[in-house]
């Protein structure tokens, strides 16, 4: 199974170039659900909200099991101020992916943000079980690049 990993946030120019390249490999196969997932955290980092949640939306539409995707879903989501919804991805992030480290860390973050405190608390607790250092990813809770 693969690790997640953050991954470093590039300078603006490394955005736009990045989605360029996103765009090209989609322009050859526009339903790789690994291409739009990506040219969504690129979109993200730009702070396009609404497009990167389309293109999370779309990778899911080709691949439902990406627990990539939901989670970037649920990220974006929750900055758009639709924390509910943000709730449901999660979920489906977590029914794929159960040792999804950034899934339990967005599933804890989101539930902080209603006032769920114990919940999220428990959330984050699994996300500790499985690597430690887990906690340290609330902060700075990002969207997820595919390899």
């Amino acid at each position: 199974m693969p690790q997640l990993v953050t991954p470093d946030i590039p300078r603006k120019g490394d955005d736009r170039d990045a989605l360029r390249a996103y765009n090209d490999v989609m322009a050859e196969d526009r339903h790789d659900p690994t291409a739009l997932n990506n040219k969504g955290v690129a979109l993200e980092r730009q702070g396009r909200y609404e497009e990167a949640l389309a293109a999370f939306s779309a990778a899911l539409l080709y691949d439902n099991d990406d627990v990539y995707a939901w989670n970037n879903r649920a990220v974006i989501l929750a900055r758009l101020g639709r924390p509910q919804e943000a709730v449901l991805a999660c979920r489906q992030a977590l029914a794929v992916d159960r040792s999804c480290i950034f899934a339990w860390v967005t599933y804890g973050m989101v539930l902080g943000r209603i006032g769920r405190y114990q919940d999220a608390e428990s959330a984050l607790a699994v996300a500790e079980d499985l690597d430690p250092q887990a906690r340290a990813l609330y902060p700075g809770n990002s969207t997820m690049t595919r390899a």
